[in-house]
């Protein structure tokens, strides 16, 4: 990560948000995606957000695309994607450009519980370009549906610098047909 953030820890734990995204036909562009996200700190600032320190892609055009715009350690990945398990939900897997196996995933539908729900907040994505932090706030809008997920995550791969291997997820969700816009980083004054 980069050293301009550190993480938010409480009770000695980090909140972290992995994902499978699937970029379908109807997209700026379409491709496959495994991203860790974690909350963070700006060091000497009272600025917090989400910062990306993990992401993986199969389209070159989004890993250049990613790091222009964002500074983000975009990295080329393989993916296997099923939208339809036995059971319902979503699964994924996928191994970086050496072939090894980054995590798999498996998520399956909680019957009786609400199809829509919605996160009551939000928090600025934010980026270190070239020394300075970069800020975006995302435009997203989303039909969420919890999930019971689960996550294999071998010790060879680099997600287990953020303690996740062994860890079982606190909520999942299923976002279908999100829309999301997310401007180029801006800098930010230092608060």
């Amino acid at each position: 990560m980069d050293p301009v953030f550190e993480p938010l820890v409480i009770a000695g734990r980090m909140f972290v948000t992995g994902a499978f995204v699937d970029y379908e036909p109807g997209s700026t562009l379409t491709y496959g995606e495994l991203a860790m996200g974690i909350v963070v700190k700006q060091r000497g600032a009272q600025r917090y957000g989400a910062a990306t320190p993990l992401i993986w892609v199969d389209s070159e055009q989004s890993l250049r695309g990613g790091r222009a715009l964002w500074n983000l350690p975009k990295e080329m990945a393989r993916f296997e994607l099923d939208r339809r398990p036995p059971g319902g939900g979503f699964s994924g897997a996928a191994w970086d450009e050496r072939g090894r196996l980054l995590g798999k995933a498996r998520f399956e539908l909680l019957p009786g519980l609400p199809r829509r729900v919605r996160l009551p907040f939000s928090l600025p994505d934010l980026y270190s370009i070239q020394g300075q932090v970069g800020e975006t706030q995302d435009s997203f809008s989303t039909s969420l549906r919890l999930l019971r997920g689960s996550w294999s995550i071998p010790n060879s791969s680099p997600m287990t610098a953020l303690g996740l291997a062994g860890q079982k997820p606190l909520l999942s969700f299923w976002m279908r047909d999100f829309a999301l816009t997310l401007p180029a980083a801006t800098p930010v004054a230092h608060r």
